[in-house]
Protein backbone atom coordinates (compact mmCIF):
# COMPACT_ATOMS: atom_id res chain seq x y z
CA UNK A 1 0.00 0.00 0.00
CA UNK A 2 1.49 3.36 -1.02
CA UNK A 3 0.91 6.69 0.68
CA UNK A 4 1.95 10.09 -0.54
CA UNK A 5 4.93 11.69 1.21
CA UNK A 6 3.67 14.08 3.86
CA UNK A 7 5.06 17.04 5.77
CA UNK A 8 3.54 18.34 8.99
CA UNK A 9 4.08 22.00 8.14
CA UNK A 10 5.47 23.25 4.82
CA UNK A 11 6.13 26.91 4.08
CA UNK A 12 8.87 27.09 1.47
CA UNK A 13 6.84 25.93 -1.52
CA UNK A 14 3.59 27.60 -0.52
CA UNK A 15 2.09 30.78 -1.93
CA UNK A 16 2.12 34.02 -0.01
CA UNK A 17 -0.49 34.22 2.73
CA UNK A 18 -3.05 36.64 1.29
CA UNK A 19 -4.46 37.45 4.72
CA UNK A 20 -1.10 38.52 6.12
CA UNK A 21 -0.11 40.46 3.00
CA UNK A 22 -3.50 42.18 2.85
CA UNK A 23 -3.30 43.10 6.53
CA UNK A 24 0.17 44.62 6.17
CA UNK A 25 -0.71 46.60 3.04
CA UNK A 26 -4.08 47.76 4.38
CA UNK A 27 -2.72 48.91 7.73
CA UNK A 28 0.08 50.98 6.23
CA UNK A 29 -2.23 52.25 3.47
CA UNK A 30 -4.70 53.55 6.05
CA UNK A 31 -1.90 55.32 7.90
CA UNK A 32 -0.69 56.83 4.62
CA UNK A 33 -4.22 57.99 3.76
CA UNK A 34 -4.53 59.66 7.13
CA UNK A 35 -1.25 61.46 6.53
CA UNK A 36 -2.32 62.58 3.05
CA UNK A 37 -5.71 63.81 4.28
CA UNK A 38 -3.95 66.04 6.78
CA UNK A 39 -2.63 67.98 3.80
CA UNK A 40 0.89 68.22 5.19
CA UNK A 41 2.66 64.98 4.29
CA UNK A 42 6.07 66.60 4.73
CA UNK A 43 5.37 67.11 8.42
CA UNK A 44 5.54 63.35 8.95
CA UNK A 45 8.96 62.96 7.34
CA UNK A 46 11.82 62.92 9.82
CA UNK A 47 14.86 60.88 8.72
CA UNK A 48 16.54 61.38 12.08
CA UNK A 49 13.49 60.00 13.88
CA UNK A 50 13.36 56.97 11.59
CA UNK A 51 17.05 56.31 12.22
CA UNK A 52 16.64 56.57 15.98
CA UNK A 53 13.60 54.27 16.12
CA UNK A 54 14.74 51.57 13.69
CA UNK A 55 18.45 51.71 14.48
CA UNK A 56 17.88 52.01 18.21
CA UNK A 57 15.40 49.12 18.30
CA UNK A 58 17.78 46.85 16.40
CA UNK A 59 20.74 47.87 18.56
CA UNK A 60 18.85 47.32 21.81
CA UNK A 61 17.66 43.93 20.58
CA UNK A 62 21.24 42.95 19.77
CA UNK A 63 22.15 43.71 23.38
CA UNK A 64 19.13 41.83 24.73
CA UNK A 65 19.33 38.70 22.56
CA UNK A 66 22.00 36.63 20.88
CA UNK A 67 22.54 36.76 17.13
CA UNK A 68 21.28 33.17 17.01
CA UNK A 69 17.98 34.17 18.62
CA UNK A 70 17.57 37.16 16.31
CA UNK A 71 18.42 35.11 13.22
CA UNK A 72 15.86 32.43 14.12
CA UNK A 73 13.24 35.08 14.89
CA UNK A 74 13.76 36.64 11.46
CA UNK A 75 13.51 33.18 9.88
CA UNK A 76 10.14 32.57 11.54
CA UNK A 77 9.01 36.08 10.60
CA UNK A 78 9.65 35.18 6.98
CA UNK A 79 7.46 32.12 7.37
CA UNK A 80 4.54 34.26 8.50
CA UNK A 81 4.29 35.56 4.93
CA UNK A 82 3.68 32.05 3.58
CA UNK A 83 0.60 29.88 3.77
CA UNK A 84 1.22 26.90 6.01
CA UNK A 85 0.03 23.43 5.05
CA UNK A 86 -1.02 22.54 8.57
CA UNK A 87 -4.40 20.84 8.26
CA UNK A 88 -4.92 18.60 11.34
CA UNK A 89 -7.57 16.49 9.60
CA UNK A 90 -5.26 15.84 6.63
CA UNK A 91 -2.52 14.84 9.08
CA UNK A 92 -4.85 12.37 10.78
CA UNK A 93 -5.95 10.88 7.47
CA UNK A 94 -2.33 10.44 6.40
CA UNK A 95 -1.36 8.77 9.69
CA UNK A 96 -4.36 6.44 9.52
CA UNK A 97 -3.40 5.40 5.99
CA UNK A 98 0.14 4.85 7.19
CA UNK A 99 -1.11 2.71 10.07
CA UNK A 100 -3.14 0.58 7.66
CA UNK A 101 -0.07 0.11 5.47
CA UNK A 102 1.99 -0.90 8.51
CA UNK A 103 -0.66 -3.50 9.37
CA UNK A 104 -0.21 -5.03 5.91
CA UNK A 105 3.54 -4.70 5.40
CA UNK A 106 4.99 -4.39 8.90
CA UNK A 107 7.32 -1.81 10.42
CA UNK A 108 9.64 -2.00 7.42
CA UNK A 109 7.04 0.06 5.58
CA UNK A 110 7.28 2.77 8.24
CA UNK A 111 11.06 2.73 7.93
CA UNK A 112 10.79 3.24 4.17
CA UNK A 113 8.19 5.96 4.61
CA UNK A 114 10.51 7.82 6.99
CA UNK A 115 13.11 8.21 4.22
CA UNK A 116 10.53 10.09 2.11
CA UNK A 117 9.72 12.67 4.77
CA UNK A 118 10.80 16.29 4.43
CA UNK A 119 9.58 17.23 7.90
CA UNK A 120 12.27 16.47 10.53
CA UNK A 121 9.78 15.73 13.32
CA UNK A 122 7.70 13.29 11.27
CA UNK A 123 10.86 11.62 10.00
CA UNK A 124 12.25 11.18 13.51
CA UNK A 125 8.91 9.92 14.83
CA UNK A 126 8.70 7.26 12.13
CA UNK A 127 12.32 6.19 12.56
CA UNK A 128 12.12 5.54 16.30
CA UNK A 129 8.75 3.81 15.94
CA UNK A 130 10.04 1.59 13.13
CA UNK A 131 13.02 0.79 15.37
CA UNK A 132 10.62 -1.02 17.70
CA UNK A 133 10.82 1.36 20.64
CA UNK A 134 8.25 1.12 23.42
CA UNK A 135 5.37 3.62 23.38
CA UNK A 136 6.64 5.29 26.56
CA UNK A 137 10.09 5.75 25.01
CA UNK A 138 8.57 7.19 21.83
CA UNK A 139 6.51 9.62 23.87
CA UNK A 140 9.48 10.73 25.97
CA UNK A 141 11.77 11.31 22.97
CA UNK A 142 9.22 13.16 20.85
CA UNK A 143 7.87 15.28 23.69
CA UNK A 144 11.42 16.36 24.48
CA UNK A 145 11.77 17.38 20.84
CA UNK A 146 8.48 19.27 21.05
CA UNK A 147 9.59 21.17 24.16
CA UNK A 148 12.84 22.14 22.48
CA UNK A 149 11.02 23.39 19.37
CA UNK A 150 8.49 25.26 21.49
CA UNK A 151 11.27 26.94 23.45
CA UNK A 152 12.97 28.17 20.28
CA UNK A 153 9.71 29.53 18.89
CA UNK A 154 8.87 31.15 22.23
CA UNK A 155 12.19 32.96 22.12
CA UNK A 156 11.28 34.27 18.66
CA UNK A 157 7.95 35.49 20.02
CA UNK A 158 9.77 37.24 22.86
CA UNK A 159 12.18 38.89 20.41
CA UNK A 160 9.39 40.66 18.54
CA UNK A 161 7.48 41.44 21.74
CA UNK A 162 10.63 43.07 23.08
CA UNK A 163 11.13 45.00 19.84
CA UNK A 164 7.51 46.12 20.17
CA UNK A 165 8.42 47.48 23.59
CA UNK A 166 11.64 49.15 22.50
CA UNK A 167 10.23 50.90 19.42
CA UNK A 168 7.84 53.28 21.27
CA UNK A 169 10.54 53.98 23.88
CA UNK A 170 13.06 54.86 21.17
CA UNK A 171 10.37 56.94 19.50
CA UNK A 172 9.98 58.89 22.73
CA UNK A 173 13.74 59.42 22.84
CA UNK A 174 13.58 60.78 19.30
CA UNK A 175 10.78 63.10 20.37
CA UNK A 176 12.77 64.34 23.37
CA UNK A 177 15.75 65.07 21.14
CA UNK A 178 13.47 67.06 18.84
CA UNK A 179 11.96 68.97 21.76
CA UNK A 180 15.38 69.88 23.08
CA UNK A 181 16.33 71.21 19.68
CA UNK A 182 13.03 73.09 19.48
CA UNK A 183 13.52 74.71 22.89
CA UNK A 184 16.93 75.85 21.77
CA UNK A 185 15.28 77.80 18.96
CA UNK A 186 12.47 79.48 20.91
CA UNK A 187 13.76 82.86 19.81
CA UNK A 188 12.28 82.20 16.37
CA UNK A 189 8.56 81.94 17.08
CA UNK A 190 7.70 81.03 13.50
CA UNK A 191 9.78 77.85 13.66
CA UNK A 192 8.30 76.51 16.91
CA UNK A 193 5.22 74.92 15.31
CA UNK A 194 7.02 73.03 12.54
CA UNK A 195 9.78 72.01 14.96
CA UNK A 196 7.19 70.59 17.38
CA UNK A 197 5.61 68.58 14.55
CA UNK A 198 8.96 67.11 13.58
CA UNK A 199 9.74 66.30 17.20
CA UNK A 200 6.53 64.33 17.67
CA UNK A 201 7.18 62.17 14.61
CA UNK A 202 9.57 60.06 16.69
CA UNK A 203 6.71 58.88 18.90
CA UNK A 204 4.60 58.34 15.78
CA UNK A 205 7.25 56.12 14.15
CA UNK A 206 7.70 54.08 17.33
CA UNK A 207 3.97 53.47 17.73
CA UNK A 208 3.56 52.48 14.08
CA UNK A 209 6.51 50.07 14.11
CA UNK A 210 5.37 48.43 17.34
CA UNK A 211 1.66 48.07 16.62
CA UNK A 212 1.67 47.44 12.87
CA UNK A 213 4.81 45.33 12.57
CA UNK A 214 6.58 43.89 15.62
CA UNK A 215 3.60 42.93 17.81
CA UNK A 216 1.52 41.46 14.94
CA UNK A 217 4.51 39.36 13.84
CA UNK A 218 4.93 38.16 17.41
CA UNK A 219 1.28 37.14 17.58
CA UNK A 220 1.45 35.39 14.21
CA UNK A 221 4.50 33.35 15.21
CA UNK A 222 2.75 32.33 18.43
CA UNK A 223 -0.34 31.24 16.48
CA UNK A 224 1.80 29.26 14.03
CA UNK A 225 3.59 27.52 16.90
CA UNK A 226 0.31 26.50 18.54
CA UNK A 227 -0.85 24.96 15.25
CA UNK A 228 2.43 23.08 14.83
CA UNK A 229 2.27 21.76 18.40
CA UNK A 230 -1.19 20.35 17.70
CA UNK A 231 0.08 18.50 14.62
CA UNK A 232 3.06 17.16 16.54
CA UNK A 233 0.86 15.98 19.41
CA UNK A 234 -1.30 14.12 16.88
CA UNK A 235 1.83 12.54 15.39
CA UNK A 236 3.11 11.42 18.81
CA UNK A 237 -0.21 9.77 19.64
CA UNK A 238 -0.29 8.02 16.26
CA UNK A 239 3.23 6.63 16.63
CA UNK A 240 2.46 5.36 20.13
CA UNK A 241 -0.65 3.66 18.75
CA UNK A 242 1.35 1.99 15.97
CA UNK A 243 3.96 0.79 18.44
CA UNK A 244 1.19 -0.84 20.49
CA UNK A 245 -0.22 -2.41 17.30
CA UNK A 246 -3.63 -0.89 17.91
CA UNK A 247 -6.44 -0.99 15.40
CA UNK A 248 -6.39 1.79 12.81
CA UNK A 249 -10.02 2.54 13.65
CA UNK A 250 -9.22 2.95 17.34
CA UNK A 251 -6.25 5.15 16.48
CA UNK A 252 -8.36 7.34 14.19
CA UNK A 253 -10.98 7.87 16.88
CA UNK A 254 -8.30 8.83 19.39
CA UNK A 255 -6.62 11.23 16.97
CA UNK A 256 -9.90 12.92 16.10
CA UNK A 257 -10.26 13.87 19.76
CA UNK A 258 -7.44 16.37 19.16
CA UNK A 259 -9.56 18.30 16.67
CA UNK A 260 -11.32 21.41 18.04
CA UNK A 261 -14.47 20.38 16.11
CA UNK A 262 -15.58 16.81 15.51
CA UNK A 263 -15.34 16.36 11.69
CA UNK A 264 -18.24 13.94 11.80
CA UNK A 265 -20.49 16.63 13.23
CA UNK A 266 -19.18 19.44 11.05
Amino acid sequence: MNTQAFSLVAYEEKDLDKGVITGIILSFALIACGMLLSGRLGSFLNPAGILIVIGGTISASLVHYSLKDLSYALQLAGRTLRQADNDPLATIQYLVRTSQAVKQEGMLYLDREATRQSDPFMKKAMEITADGQDASVIKRILETEMRSSHHRASRAVQVFQTMGTYAPALGLIGTLIGLIQMLGALGDAASVGPAMAVALTGTFYGAVMANLLFLPISGKIKSMQEEELLLKAITVEAMMSMSRNESSIVMEQRLQSFLPIDPRGA
